[in-house]
Parts: C-alpha cells; sequence; structure tokens
C-alpha cells in the first residue's frame, strides 16, 4: 500500500508541474533558512557542553556594593577563593583559575618568529576540570615551572607544523625559556579561548608572586571556577564560599560583597556574570531567530495547505471514486499525507543540497565553523529528520482531513461549495504570511536606519583617517617622544598624539576615583581615564570649551582636563585650576588605592565626546598629562593625509624598527575599530534583510498559487461579464480587491507588533534613530504593491483572454 500511495503522489506531482514546483519551492527555501539557523542556534546553545564536567563546573562571581550604592559584578575573585573551598568545602571536588595578564612578546628558538601574545596563566589543575582535547602530552601539562600549551594553530603560526612537543619559545621578559608540554585544540564553541597558556608555576617560583598572592583575599584577579559534587546544592555552596572568604578578609574597604556560582554553560551568554536586560540580548536574539526560523518554514507549509485546498476540484471525481470503490477516511488521509511528505523529502533534499553550497559563505559571515555531513552530531540529523517529518505532518494534515472528509455524492454532481469556514481559515494564512512579511520589513528599515544613524553621528571627534599604532615595548614606550617626532616630519602625517587609551578603544578603558582636594568626607566619583600629551585634543579633533591644553613641553603632571560631563558631575562650569585627589584606580575587576592619592589640578574642560559604543551615554571623563604615572601610554594616534598609504606604513614600520628591530609594528585604522561595535547588530541586518526576502518570496509564491485557482475558478464569469461589457480594468478590480484586503489586514496587525518589537531593540542604545510613522507606511505600501503584482499577472491574463474560449464548453 505504501508503494502505491507513493506512485500515486508521484504522479499527481508530474501532472501539476507548476504547483508542485511552487510547494517545493517554497518548501525547500524555508527549510534550508531553518537548517542554516538552527545549525547556528545549536553551536550557540551548545557552548562548553563538550567538557564531560560541564553540568557541575561553575563560575565564582563578586557582587559588590559600594556605600553610594553602586552595585558592580565582577567574573574574577581573589587568589585564594578557589583552593580555600576546595580544602575547607567537602561538596567542592575540584578548582583551578584561568587569568591573563597584559600582552608579550613571544618568540621561538628555531627560527625567530615573533608574535605578540597575551601572557594568560593557569594553575595545575585546569586540564582536570577542562576537557580540551589534548593533541600532545597530558593533563599534567601545566604541573611544572616554565612550561606552556600552545593551541594547535599556534604551532603551526611558530613552528609550522603541530608535532612540537619539547620545544621551546621565548618572552619578552627574558628569563628560562619555557618548555612546550602540550598541544591542545578549542572548539569555536568555548568561552575559554587562547593561543598561548602558560603554567602558574612559573610565577608561584617567584618571591614577591607568593608573597603577594599568599594574602589576597579581597582582589577581583582571577577568574575561578570549581567543580562541585554530584547532587550539591549551587547557591548553598556559594553561601558557604562567601561565609569563608568573610572570615578571612582583614580591613574594611567600604563595600558589601555577595558571592553566587554561574553554571559553565551560562557563561556565553551572561559573560559578564550579570543577567540584567543588557545582559540578556544574546539570549534574546537566539529566540527571536528561533522563532524567525519557525515562521519562515510555517510560512512555507501554509503555502502548501492553501494551494492544496484551494486545488481539490481538480481531484474530486478521484475522491469521489475512490471512496464509492469503498476506501476508508484513513486511507484517503495517508494518501494525502504521503504526497504531502513526498513533496516535504524532495525539497529537504534541495535544501540540504542549498545548505552545503551556502554554508561556506555563511560561515564567513557568523564567524563559526558550522558543517552539515555524515561527521556531524547524530543528533542534529535526527533533528533533521524529525523537523521533516514535522513539516510534512504540518503541511498536509490540514488538506488531508479537508479532503477526505468531501461527500461524493456532491463531488460527482460537481455540487461541492466551499463553506465559509474553509475560505476564512485560508484567509487567515494569507494574513499571517504577509503579516510576517511586513514585520520583516519594518525591523530590516529599522535596523539599517539606526546602523546608519549611528555611523554618521556627530561622536565630539573626527575618527576618519587616524591610525592608531600599538606600543608594545618598554624601549618603544622609553623613546615615545622620538618616535612621534620622527612621525611627525612625514610628509602624509598632519598629527600625532601620545595617549595612553583611544576613543573607542578595544582594550579596558581604566576608571579613576575622584573627590575634591579640599572635602574629606565626599564620596569618591568613578571617572573614566585616558592620559594624553598635549597633542591629543587636537589630533582628534576636539573642542576646548573652558581653560587651556597642556603646554608643550611643561614639566607639570599635575594639570588635567576633563570633559564636559565630569565638569557637570563635580559642579564645575569653567576651569580655574581646582584642585582634586584621586585616591585609587579601578583597572579590570580590581581596585588599586595608591599609598598617595594624586593630586591633580582641571586646566580644562573639552566638549563631551564618545569613546564607548553609542550603546552607552556619555560618562565622566579626566585626561591626565602623560607625566601623570596612573596609567602607561600605549598608542600612537596619527592623523594621516594621503594616498599613498602602503608607503607611509612602511615608513613609520622602519621609524620604529630604528628603536626597536623586534617590536611587531601593529596598528588599525580607528573608524574601522568602531565598526567591531556594530559588527553583530550589522550581521542581524543583514538575517533581517534575508528573512524579509525569503518570506515575501515564500508568500509571494503561495499567492501566485491561489490567483491563479482563483482566475481558474472564475473563468466562465469573466467570460460572461466580457460579452456583457465589462472593461479589462474593471475584470481585474475584480480578481485583485480580495487579495488586497488580506494584506490590508496583515499591515494592521503588523505594525503594532512591529513597533513593540523594534522599540525594544532600540532600548539597548542611548543614542537612537526613534520609530518613524513612514516606516510603516513604507513597508505596508511595499507588502501591498508586491501583493498587486503578482496577482496581477494572473488577473490581466484572465481578463484578456478570449471570452468564446472559456464559455465553449464545460
Amino acid at each position: 500500500m505504501i508503494k502505491n500511495y507513493l506512485k500515486i503522489a508521484w504522479r499527481n506531482l508530474l501532472k501539476q508541474k507548476a504547483f508542485s514546483f511552487i510547494n517545493i519551492f517554497g518548501l525547500s527555501a524555508g527549510l534550508t533558512c531553518f537548517l542554516l539557523i538552527a545549525l547556528y542556534l545549536t553551536d550557540e546553545l551548545t557552548f562548553d557542553v563538550f567538557h564531560t564536567k560541564a553540568g557541575s563546573l561553575y563560575r565564582v562571581i563578586e557582587t559588590s556594593t559600594t556605600p553610594s550604592g553602586k552595585e558592580a559584578t565582577a567574573t574574577a575573585v581573589a587568589y585564594n577563593v578557589g583552593a580555600a573551598a576546595q580544602k575547607d568545602l567537602p561538596e567542592v571536588a575540584g578548582s583551578c583559575f584561568f587569568t591573563g595578564g597584559s600582552r608579550t612578546n613571544v618568540l621561538n628558538d628555531d627560527n625567530r618568529n615573533v608574535f605578540y601574545e597575551t601572557y594568560r596563566i593557569a594553575n595545575a589543575s585546569f586540564f582536570e576540570l577542562f576537557d580540551f582535547p589534548i593533541l600532545q602530552g597530558n593533563r599534567q601539562a601545566l604541573s611544572a615551572p616554565y612550561t606552556v600549551v600552545l593551541t594547535e594553530e599556534t604551532a603551526l603560526k611558530y613552528f609550522g607544523r603541530k608535532d612540537v612537543l619539547g620545544k621551546t619559545i621565548r618572552t619578552e621578559a627574558g628569563g628560562l625559556p619555557f618548555t612546550i608540554t602540550g598541544v591542545i585544540k578549542i572548539p569555536g564553541n568555548s568561552h575559554i579561548q587562547f593561543n598561548l597558556l602558560f603554567s602558574e608555576a612559573t610565577d608561584f617560583a617567584d618571591t614577591s608572586y607568593r608573597k603577594e598572592t599568599s594574602n589576597d583575599w579581597t582582589s577581583n584577579a582571577y577568574p575561578t571556577y570549581i567543580l562541585l559534587k554530584e547532587g550539591q546544592d549551587a547557591a548553598a555552596t556559594a553561601g558557604k564560599i562567601e561565609k569563608l572568604v568573610m572570615q578571612h578578609r582583614t580591613g574594611e574597604d567600604g563595600r558589601k560583597s555577595h558571592f553566587g556560582l554561574q553554571p559553565l554553560r551560562d557563561i556565553h551568554f551572561y559573560p559578564n556574570g550579570s543577567t540584567d536586560e543588557k545582559s540578556n540580548s544574546r539570549i534574546r536574539y537566539l529566540y527571536v531567530f528561533g522563532i524567525v526560523a519557525l515562521f519562515v518554514l510555517f510560512i512555507a507549509c501554509i503555502n502548501y495547505m492553501n494551494l492544496t485546498t484551494a486545488r481539490f476540484a481538480g481531484r474530486s471525481k478521484e475522491i469521489a471514486v475512490r471512496k464509492v470503490a469503498g476506501a476508508l477516511r484513513q486511507s484517503l488521509i495517508v494518501q494525502f499525507l504521503a504526497e504531502a511528505l513526498l513533496i516535504t523529502v524532495i525539497s529537504l533534499l534541495v535544501a540540504l543540497a542549498a545548505v552545503q553550497l551556502l554554508l561556506p559563505a555563511f560561515n564567513d559571515f557568523t564567524g563559526k565553523e558550522l558543517s552539515l555531513g555524515f561527521h556531524t552530531d547524530y543528533r542534529i540529523w535526527l533533528g533533521v529528520i524529525a523537523i521533516t517529518g514535522i513539516a510534512g505532518l504540518m503541511a498536509g494534515i490540514y488538506p488531508a482531513l479537508f479532503q477526505s472528509g468531501l461527500k461524493p455524492l456532491l463531488l460527482l454532481k460537481n455540487k461541492l461549495r466551499l463553506t465559509q469556514g474553509h475560505l476564512s481559515f485560508r484567509r487567515v494564512l494569507v494574513v499571517f504570511q504577509f503579516s510576517i512579511s511586513i514585520i520583516m520589513m519594518i525591523a530590516t528599515v529599522i535596523v539599517f536606519q539606526q546602523l546608519k544613524y549611528i555611523d554618521s553621528k556627530d561622536m565630539g571627534f573626527n575618527k576618519e583617517q587616524l591610525l592608531v599604532v600599538d606600543i608594545n615595548s618598554g624601549q618603544v614606550r622609553r623613546s615615545a617622544a622620538t618616535i612621534k617626532n620622527e612621525y611627525s616630519r612625514l610628509p602624509a602625517v598632519q598629527e600625532v598624539t601620545i595617549t595612553s587609551r583611544v576613543p573607542g578603544e578595544w582594550k579596558n578603558i581604566p576608571m579613576v576615583k575622584v573627590k575634591p582636594a579640599d572635602n574629606v568626607s565626599t564620596i569618591p566619583q568613578d571617572m573614566f581615564y585616558i592620559g594624553a600629551d598635549e597633542d591629543f585634543l587636537k589630533t582628534y579633533a576636539i573642542k576646548l570649551q573652558s581653560g587651556s591644553n597642556f603646554a608643550a613641553g611643561s614639566p607639570d603632571s599635575q594639570a588635567v582636563l576633563i570633559n564636559a560631563t565630569a565638569a557637570k558631575a563635580l559642579g564645575i562650569t569653567e576651569a580655574k585650576g581646582q584642585w582634586m585627589e584621586i585616591p585609587a584606580s579601578v583597572f579590570g575587576d580590581g581596585i588599586n588605592t595608591f599609598a598617595i592619592p594624586f593630586k591633580v589640578r582641571i586646566i580644562g574642560i573639552a566638549q563631551d565626546f564618545n569613546f564607548r559604543s553609542l550603546r552607552e551615554k556619555v560618562m565622566p571623563m579626566i585626561i591626565g598629562n602623560t607625566r601623570l604615572r596612573i596609567h602607561n601610554i600605549d598608542y600612537f594616534t596619527v592623523r594621516l593625509n594621503t594616498t599613498d598609504m602602503a608607503g607611509t606604513l612602511k615608513q613609520m614600520e622602519g621609524i620604529l624598527h630604528s628603536i626597536d628591530a623586534d617590536h611587531l609594528f601593529e596598528y588599525n585604522f580607528l573608524d574601522k575599530q568602531w565598526d567591531l561595535f556594530y559588527r553583530e547588530d550589522k550581521k542581524r541586518e543583514v538575517i533581517f534583510l534575508c528573512v524579509a526576502f525569503m518570506t515575501i518570496l515564500i508568500a509571494c509564491l503561495g499567492l501566485f498559487g491561489l490567483a491563479t485557482y482563483a482566475a481558474e475558478q472564475r473563468i466562465k464569469e469573466i467570460g460572461i461579464r466580457k460579452v456583457l461589457g465589462a472593461s479589462i480594468s474593471s475584470i481585474i478590480t475584480m480578481l485583485s480587491k480580495d487579495f488586497v484586503k488580506l494584506v490590508l489586514i496583515a499591515a494592521v496587525i503588523a505594525f503594532p507588533v512591529a513597533g513593540w518589537a523594534m522599540h525594544q531593540w532600540l532600548q539597548e542604545f542611548a543614542y537612537q534613530v526613534g520609530l518613524q510613522w513612514w516606516v510603516f507606511l513604507l513597508a505596508g505600501c511595499a507588502a501591498l504593491l508586491i501583493a498587486l503584482c503578482t496577482v496581477s499577472f494572473q488577473a490581466i491574463k484572465a481578463a484578456l483572454m478570449n471570452p468564446v474560449k472559456s464559455l465553449r464548453s464545460e
């Protein structure tokens, strides 16, 4: 019977080529979109699950509240927290930490390949908790001092091969070489990423390090992970860790701390340890993309439902004869479901071929390494099979139930008429299709507007033609003034400045505690800090509102500039040499209290400029003279005016190497770095655009099929009307108006839904374009125009047909 069902299904497929093509194309497009998004979501939702102990691994986080009520969550804790928890709490089976410092110059002893790497360290138990695949070595690779573990990509980069066990590398700090004791592979869906991992035993061999860490119960410098024994309660353990830490803390810095345990699987979605609204954005978008994928597939299934139920008249005699011959309703249902499943399987094969063709471009776009092949996890293939069955069932169940329930006598007498209920259901499906299409069009336009607004907004400085050169060695740092002078002599260079950080910084911008020097009782305020020289304002084209700039060559290290927001926070309207104290700095997760507070004098107020993403409002900023040793200088910023960029870069590199031959010439164009802030938003824009296009295309295919059928059903009515003198335009209007009404209803439904959704998205930005009425009108008119063009083709064809042909025979 199954073979017979499939044979009949195949014959019907070939008989109705146009409608079969529409169904297969629509379902293929829907399945292709669904599979691509499903692969992306699967990769996101399986972050860190490859570790066998993932369900019992937690990151220790600390939430601190200052006396002023300001709350901050740190994803790193003090050095002793993990080890003490493992020692004193029986429910803790293991602990480790993984931390990173500044970047260092790394070279190998074989061929002197030199690269800059972030100096990351971990203690000996790191590979006992985390199951990164070890290609060479073993899980005790970090037990001894002066050992290092490389990823396979890093081994290839330094040595040109992977079998590098026992070889050595050196760092800029000098000392003994590091022996390579392991080569590992880090999956792309791991929140822990590094190129090299040095053993903590190396630092522990240093007396000053042991002394510094032995009493460390207060810092937030060590991201710490603990492994709980099976069945242990994380919240209860976190409470015990909190009590343990408080027992060992001496002194009082005025903050209240609360400790928590963050599950390993949550870290990718909440990297800052907080579950507030902004931290939720990553997982919220996953939900959005998942819903979008289901909607695209559902729209394709709707097409099948609509076209199949609309075309039932062509099979009415077949259904009647089968019923008269004794066919049970169940067998007819199975027959029609077999047809739907056959079309779905064919669509799946087309979709799989399309996915294979699109995956390389999709991986480049998403930055992932997704694949769908024989080596893919069997659970993904089970999901593909399941979704195919569900899609086939979803597409075929309503037509099967509808067609199998028709009365054979009415079918044979051609007296069957669709009830209002069946018409209403089909209209609802068309409205749903176009509602989703209009929502996606509105979302695409608003995302495009917001990103364009961000790109063109005046940020208080000019980021164009700015080249930022990294300072990565002490030798270059000591000779910074000489290098700056040499750069300024180049014909293509307009301005040069030396700074500790830059607007749009890709590293952390430190903060400092600030309070008026004459008011001891005042609670210090947190302000961002950048060290800069006298050419900073000129190079970045930042205006000075009040006071004066740093004097060239002045030894005055106490002079500082503040931005307008800082001036407002301090109650200053004009710079008159007001004195302030800086008792501490806040860098990364730790507070560094200075032995002697810095006393500084405000000599100028600069206009506000955005130094972070436009998701954030401008915050108070202090610009300290580079002679104020709060933070080391890290960059040259050069404003260029040249068409020969390659030649200028070569000259700049030569100047740098004349000071330090081993120094890598690393540079970034600042406008490109700013673009990285909105990389994910631009990806969403493309996704929305593609999905909008696919939903509209699939919906239009369905509308085309329905319009074709409607024209066929009314062919004799059209012929009679033409004989009686009806104009072509009136016939086109008659055939099109019902579909136009459905699109208008879809627009009414889509507008408030899209408005609410995009309002929520815009709340992520401190500076936003807002919702404008014309965007909704544009999307509605576009959907209406597309629907009219789709329907009009068949309407015009029917209206132009010779009425003699349509009235000649039944």
